[in-house]
């Protein structure tokens, strides 16, 4: 399982949860948004379900936690492939500030530094930049 977060560094920019559910719906046709309850509501406003396959040993699907004051989306997906997809998706379609601007998006807990994004990031190159962490890292801790 992969848990990582979307957060708005400063500025005014803000995701928009029913702009993010209503495109949903165009890529995952079974999306679904739920409002968030109890405690949970203090700090989210809904949940965003974005369906996986539905079989034994397939992929699981992801949900966004939409915060109330829309600084921020916590991601959790089955896979690093499919978190990848839905962190571009969002960032592409939510139009977030540029690295270099007020309000930029950092993604936090995908590398071991949040990492600045940009709107035209690909889901690939997110993945590439994750791998080459892990595998700095790993091959770090065997020579020394």
């Amino acid at each position: 399982m992969i848990e990582v977060m979307l957060a708005v560094n400063g500025g005014r920019f803000r995701f928009d949860a029913d702009l993010l559910a209503d495109l949903a719906a165009r890529v995952w046709p079974e999306a679904a948004q739920v409002r968030a309850q109890g405690q949970a509501a203090d700090v989210l406003r809904s949940y965003l379900h974005l369906p996986g396959h539905h079989q034994p040993g397939g992929t699981r699907g992801c949900v966004l936690g939409l915060h109330r004051s829309g600084e921020a989306i916590g991601i959790s997906a089955g896979n690093a492939q499919l978190a990848a997809d839905v962190i571009a998706w969002v960032c592409a379609v939510s139009k977030i500030p540029q690295p270099h601007e007020e309000g930029h998006v950092l993604l936090l807990d995908w590398m071991p530094d949040p990492l600045p994004m940009n709107p035209s990031m690909p889901a690939e190159e997110l993945l590439r930049l994750r791998k080459m962490v892990r595998s700095s890292f790993f091959s770090r801790s065997v020579t020394e």
